[in-house]
């Protein structure tokens, strides 16, 4: 036996058994199924976050538009227009329709309707418009 032979039998040989190995992907394959499931709800909540938001600024735009030319704009297009426009651009909502607008509201306090159909695309409960912004 020669001294190489002698060092190495009292001691295990580096890296990992089947075992080891097995035990992580199942941990890993464990902490990506929980990813999995939570991540489409927080991105629903992120997309309703952006639809207040957006209703939010043009409502403001459109309060703005009111306190300076006198009245209401026909048409959400009316913000942008002009030397001295009160939005850039109307985004659209967070599932790429544009945004609905009523110059007049049947709701109760409200001069006026800016509103997204929510993820769905018809008039229905998950509608996100002025009148559900402070929640």
């Amino acid at each position: 036996m020669n001294k190489n032979e002698t060092s190495r039998r009292g001691h295990r040989a580096a890296g990992f058994t089947l075992i080891e190995i097995l035990l992580v992907v199942v941990i890993i394959g464990m902490l990506a199924t929980i990813a999995a499931i939570n991540v489409p709800k927080f991105l629903g909540q992120g997309r309703e976050g952006k639809a207040r938001a957006d209703v939010s600024a043009i409502a403001t735009a459109i309060n703005a538009y009111n306190m300076i030319e006198g009245k209401y704009p026909a048409s959400l297009s009316a913000l942008t227009e002009g030397n001295d426009p009160f939005l850039q651009s109307l985004p659209k909502d967070p599932w790429g329709r544009d945004y609905q607008y009523a110059a007049s509201s049947s709701r109760r306090g409200l001069r006026f309707e800016v509103f997204s159909l929510g993820e769905d695309g018809v008039p229905s409960a998950d509608d996100i418009g002025n009148w559900a912004v402070e929640k």
